[in-house]
């Protein structure tokens, strides 16, 4: 290439993987206006916000529905493992709202935590590039709120000595006995938690899934498409996105959404055979 070449036909996204997607999930892209449409309805702008739990609700489903989206590129250009990664942020958006839904008393600890995650992050600035990387009202700001709101996320180090310590998230539940009390949510916890771990994290299955044998048993990269994995992780996020449109009917009471979410959920059932 030259510098005087124009590349305007570069294209983002393999167009043969697309095309074998489209064949291999008709019913899906048959019905997929169905979900879009039930989508704009559960977060049009006329949704009322009366109380501080109606904002973290609306706005973890509308992050879902983005995060879906990315899944589907993903996965309709055969990053199947790509989309994957993506299912367990998609599911912990997804459970921490349901769980939010059912207990909105505790939607203050969820918010107030960011003070907390802040603090941690500005120190781990100020030993990599200095202090005098941020800004000192921000740091000062960032300071005090940690400072007010510590006490409240202490949890329980050794109870022998009776140390404490900082707890890493804002809950005093582990993720997994949050998702279990989500109800049928709960149920994807293998395919939409632990399965997508091993390969966000850095773990020798996370390697495995990538090694093929060759003609004389030794193993070798294999740089091609996943396609199966591809296909079970579009399927959870669908399955994680009927969940989370279900909880904006639910919880706005958003009774338009009926008609919708029950063709949304016969979709589903057709395309996937379950």
């Amino acid at each position: 290439m030259t510098g005087d070449e124009n590349r305007a036909d570069v294209e983002f996204g393999f167009r043969e993987e697309w095309e074998h997607f489209s064949r291999g999930n008709p019913k899906f892209l048959k019905y997929f206006d169905n979900l879009v449409k039930t989508s704009e309805i559960a977060f049009e702008e006329r949704v009322a916000l009366t109380r501080t739990v109606d904002s973290a609700v609306l706005v973890l489903g509308r992050l879902c529905l983005e995060d879906f989206f990315e899944i589907l590129l993903l996965c309709g250009n055969g990053y199947g493992i790509g989309g994957q990664k993506l299912v367990r942020g998609m599911y912990e958006k997804a459970v921490t709202a349901r769980y939010l839904h059912t207990n909105p008393e505790l939607v203050y600890d969820f918010l107030d935590y960011f003070w907390i995650s802040q603090h941690k992050l500005s120190e781990a600035i100020k030993q990599t590039f200095g202090a005098d990387a941020i800004p000192p009202n921000r740091l000062q700001e960032t300071t005090t709120k940690y400072q007010s709101l510590k006490e409240r996320f202490q949890i329980a180090e050794c109870d022998k000595c009776k140390t404490t310590r900082t707890n890493h998230t804002w809950s005093k539940l582990d993720f997994v006995s949050m998702a279990t009390e989500c109800g049928t949510l709960g149920q994807l916890i293998v395919p939409a938690y632990y399965l997508p771990m091993q390969e966000a994290h850095t773990t020798v299955g996370s390697l495995l899934n990538r090694l093929q044998a060759k003609s004389d048993n030794s193993l070798e990269f294999n740089p091609g498409p996943q396609r199966e994995i591809a296909k079970d992780a579009l399927m959870s996020a669908h399955n994680i996105m009927l969940n989370v449109l279900e909880l904006q009917e639910e919880h706005f009471n958003k009774n338009d959404l009926e008609e919708p979410l029950r063709i949304c959920r016969r979709d589903f059932v057709d395309i996937w055979a379950v």
